[in-house]
């Protein structure tokens, strides 16, 4: 996707701009691909378990989850922030153009999301080891991955609006920069 989206378009600064592209569809896959394996596989197989053991399963696979998960999401928040940047720059295209707007969409839906894992780490984690903290933690994580899927479909509608420096909208651009200046 990196190849043929808006970061192989990035003038100047395309080999920039497809790594961190190939980078974000890494960290948001790894997140949301490995936040459903926890909910499709880990989950059911943990809760099938003896009353006994279910809270203590599910603390054990939320644990082993939550590096990975935060490694994700901080590739993608990072690489995200850095094709922003790219894009947009520090414009006012963040608010007047159509793919400023669907960015700031995606980012207050993103919000629920970070939202949501916060609410995970301070509030839920520290219950697991119960069945009760257990089926808590299910719900959340199972809000966390639909407002994650919210974030996939904008992105949708994202990668297929021009940025602002195809319509001549963010001359400030770091990518529309080199242009200037060649």
């Amino acid at each position: 996707p990196a190849l043929s989206g808006h970061a192989a378009a990035t003038p100047g600064l395309a080999a920039l701009a497809v790594t961190a592209d190939a980078l974000h569809i890494v960290g948001a896959a790894g997140w949301l691909g490995s936040l459903l394996m926890v909910l499709v596989a880990g989950f059911p197989v943990a809760l099938s378990l003896g009353a006994d053991r279910r809270g203590p399963v599910v603390a054990r696979l939320v644990n082993a989850f939550s590096p990975t998960a935060l490694l994700f999401a901080g590739v993608a928040a990072l690489t995200g922030i850095l094709a922003a940047w790219l894009h947009i720059g520090f414009s006012s295209a963040l608010w007047t153009s159509d793919y400023g707007r669907t960015l700031l969409i995606k980012l207050a839906i993103l919000s629920l999301a970070v939202a949501t894992g916060a609410y995970n780490w301070r509030r839920v984690k520290p219950s697991l080891g119960s069945e009760l903290g257990a089926k808590r933690m299910q719900r959340s994580a199972t809000v966390e991955l639909a407002v994650g899927v919210l974030v996939v479909i904008v992105t949708a509608v994202l990668v297929a609006t021009p940025p602002p420096m195809d319509m001549d909208e963010g001359a400030d651009t770091p990518a529309r920069a080199l242009l200037i200046e060649d």
